[in-house]
C-alpha cells in the first residue's frame, strides 16, 4: 500500500500532514540511536565467557605432560595434584578473566544500544562470582596484576561511574582489559602450543612399539603392549587433546578479535567519534584481520606459526 493510499484512513483531511508525521517518528531513533561500533564490539566481548567452558585447561595440559615425563629411578612420585596445583590456579585466575571480559561486553552492548541506565552492569559483575580484592592466591607478578585487573573491571561494573556514558566507560576500563588481554592471549597460546607437543610426543611413542604395561603373574613378571586396549586409550587420548588444542585455539583468537576491536573503540571514544560510520568499519576491519590459528595436531610435526603478538 503507498503512503497516498494508507495515511487518509488515519482519518486527516490532509495526507500531506500526516506523511510529516510519520517521516518524523520514522527518523527520531536514528538520531538518539545505538552507537553501532559500541554494540559491535560488546557482541564481539560478551561472547568470551562462552569459552571459559572449555579454556583454559593448564592443569589437565599439565597432568598429560607429568604423564608422558620418564619417572626418575627409585624416586618418590609427586602427587598430580600437587604437581599441578599452581597450574590449576592459574586456570581459575583465567576463567574469571574470561568472564569478566565477557560481562564487560555485555554491558557495553547495553550501554551503546542506548538502554542502559544506573544499574546497568551490576548483574554482569555479580555472576562473574569476583568478590573482593584477594579472591584467588596466586604467585607471580603477572598474574597478580590480571587479578587487580579483573578486579578493577568488576568493580567499574558493578559501580557504573560513568552513570551509562559509553565514552566513560570504554576509557575507564581500557588499562584493565589490557592487562587481561596480553595475559590471555599469552596463557591460551601456552596451552596450546604444550598441547600439539604432547600429541607429536605420544605419537612418536606409540609408533616407537617400546611402552609396555607390566604386572605380575605368579610372581613372574608379564609385560604386554599394543593391544586392542592401548589402541583404543590412544584414540580416546588423540581426540581429547586435539579437542584440547582447538578450544585452545578458538579461545585465543576470539580474545584477539575483542581486544583488536576494543581499541578502536578506545581511541574513538578518546577522539569523540564514537558514531561514526569509519570506526564501525574500523571494528570490523580489526576483528577480521586477526591471525586465526591452526591446530598443529595433525600437520605431521610441522608447526603452525605462533600469532603475532600485539
Amino acid at each position: 500500500m503507498s503512503e497516498k493510499s494508507f495515511l487518509p484512513i488515519l482519518g486527516g483531511s490532509s495526507w500531506r500532514s500526516a506523511a510529516t508525521v510519520l517521516a518524523f517518528a520514522l527518523i527520531t531513533p536514528a538520531c538518539g540511536g545505538a552507537v553501532q561500533s559500541g554494540v559491535a564490539v560488546g557482541k564481539v566481548g560478551q561472547g568470551l565467557g562462552e569459552h571459559a567452558h572449555g579454556a583454559p585447561q593448564g592443569a589437565e595440559v599439565c597432568a598429560l605432560q607429568e604423564a608422558l615425563s620418564t619417572p626418575t629411578p627409585g624416586a618418590a612420585e609427586k602427587p598430580t595434584s600437587e604437581s599441578c596445583a599452581k597450574a590449576a590456579k592459574s586456570d581459575q585466575l583465567w576463567h574469571r578473566a574470561l568472564q569478566a571480559l565477557g560481562a564487560y561486553g555485555e554491558t557495553l552492548e547495553t550501554m551503546a544500544s542506548g538502554a542502559g541506565s544506573d544499574t546497568t552492569g551490576q548483574l554482569e559483575a555479580a555472576q562473574t562470582g569476583v568478590r573482593g580484592a584477594d579472591w584467588i592466591d596466586v604467585d607471580s607478578a603477572s598474574e597478580q596484576a590480571a587479578r587487580t585487573a579483573v578486579t578493577n573491571l568488576v568493580n567499574q561494573l558493578a559501580t557504573n561511574p560513568s552513570k551509562g556514558d559509553l565514552g566513560g566507560a570504554v576509557k575507564a576500563a581500557a588499562p584493565s582489559v589490557k592487562t587481561l588481554c596480553d595475559g590471555l592471549t599469552s596463557y591460551l597460546e601456552t596451552q596450546a602450543h604444550a598441547l600439539a607437543d604432547i600429541e607429536k610426543d605420544a605419537e612418536k611413542r606409540r609408533a616407537a612399539r617400546t611402552e609396555r604395561r607390566c604386572g605380575a603373574l605368579d610372581t613372574r613378571p608379564v609385560c604386554v603392549g599394543d593391544s586392542m586396549v592401548d589402541r583404543m586409550v590412544y584414540a580416546s587420548a588423540f581426540g581429547q587433546i586435539a579437542t584440547l588444542e582447538s578450544a585452545h585455539l578458538e579461545a585465543h583468537d576470539a580474545v584477539a578479535g575483542f581486544c583488536a576491536a576494543h581499541l578502536k573503540l578506545e581511541a574513538a571514544a578518546t577522539a569523540g567519534t564514537l558514531s561514526k560510520d569509519q570506526t564501525y568499519a574500523d571494528v570490523v576491519e580489526a576483528v577480521k584481520s586477526v591471525h586465526r590459528a591452526q591446530p598443529q595436531v595433525g600437520m605431521s610435526g610441522k608447526a603452525e606459526p605462533a600469532p603475532a603478538k600485539k
